[in-house]
């Protein structure tokens, strides 16, 4: 994709205006493109949680935008991601979803690594006097925890994640979430029709609420619902609860495509994320988390509750992707009284692919 290709004065002149990116940025290939290369390339992105790498050898995979990844547990206790594609011809090393393994060896010619990427061993490399297995480690990407939280940056010039996260775990502490006595206990997987940004964008606003989401309307202040954007890389939201003065549900969302639901009574937190397949198909990944004395009612009607407003949200993620595709709009108009969120997210957006 041409370099200069989503730098626009025009789209940035909309989007100060309230104006939405142009419809064809959510259905049009190249730049989907660019976004893998200049946003999920670059970023760091939520893979998991450290309950799955809590052993020695244990290891799970991941794609961040189309690069594949390994996280695991090295032999000394620490926490890994490498890309899961071998030195030798490419193949990925790893097939498995999760599992344990003394070493990472590919499937395809047994060119085995250690657990800290390092080259191991490649069959009859006795055979080439001039082969450097030193400079053939997988290669590492920056890996950091917030919490249990775990997250990856393929970029070499990454960042350190508190740059990102900012002032967010405040947020978290004030919603009465309490790392330590979370645990994670489901994990839902949705496909979803529809361009990652469209997927964001929904979660960043609750004007549709009353008139999508019956049943949360009953339970959380839609007239009363704030919104923050005071910050670079995140955006908070606030939801009270009908008849509870004092008490409500707080929402995050943490650039690209990282959501968090947090509610403390009791303390559960949902971390969410929206992973990119093509321009016109996402995956929502949720993970559950949950303080150790919810009780299995409490779980069981929350994970209800949170799936019923998802799937509602799917239908209409889905409707705005085939709008959108039909070319019938050039962009969309905010209603920045209540769609703060999508503004700032759209402007980061719009930053990443333009260069500016």
């Amino acid at each position: 994709m041409g370099s200069n290709i989503c730098r626009d004065p025009e789209t940035a002149s909309a989007l100060e205006r309230g104006e939405t990116l142009p419809a064809r940025w959510y259905v049009d290939a190249g730049v989907f493109q660019a976004e893998k290369e200049r946003i999920f390339h670059r970023a760091w992105q939520y893979v998991g949680h450290t309950g799955q790498v809590a052993s020695v050898g244990d290891f799970f995979r991941t794609h961040l935008g189309d690069i594949p990844v390994v996280i695991v547990r090295d032999a000394a206790g620490g926490l890994g991601a490498f890309a899961n594609v071998c030195r030798h011809r490419g193949s990925e090393v790893v097939l498995e979803c999760a599992g344990n393994r003394k070493t990472l060896q590919c499937h395809y010619h047994g060119w085995t690594y250690n657990l800290d990427g390092t080259l191991r061993t490649a069959p009859r490399e006795n055979e080439q006097p001039s082969f450097a297995k030193e400079t053939l480690s997988l290669a590492p990407f920056a890996v950091e925890t917030w919490g249990p939280l775990i997250f990856v940056n393929p970029s070499p010039a990454a960042r350190p994640l508190r740059d990102v996260i900012g002032e967010l775990p405040a947020t978290f502490e004030r919603a009465g979430i309490d790392f330590a006595r979370m645990r994670m206990l489901r994990r839902d997987v949705y496909e979803i029709a529809a361009n990652w940004k469209i997927v964001v964008e929904n979660f960043n606003e609750c004007y549709h609420c009353p008139i999508a989401h019956p049943k949360f309307s009953e339970v959380i202040d839609t007239n009363a619902y704030r919104v923050e954007t005071d910050h670079e890389y995140f955006s908070t939201y606030y939801g009270p609860i009908v008849g509870s003065p004092g008490d409500g549900v707080n929402y995050a969302t943490l650039w690209p495509n990282v959501l968090f639901s947090l509610y403390g009574n009791p303390p559960n937190l949902q971390a969410i994320s929206v992973v990119p397949i093509d321009a016109g198909h996402s995956r929502q990944i949720v993970d559950y988390f949950f303080a150790g004395d919810a009780s299995e009612a409490q779980i069981r009607n929350d994970v209800e509750f949170s799936d019923l407003v998802t799937r509602e949200d799917i239908v209409l993620c889905e409707s705005v992707q085939r709008g959108l595709r039909s070319g019938a709009i050039e962009r969309g108009h905010l209603m920045l009284s209540r769609e703060r969120g999508i503004q700032h997210f759209e402007k980061l957006v719009y930053r990443f692919l333009s260069g500016e």
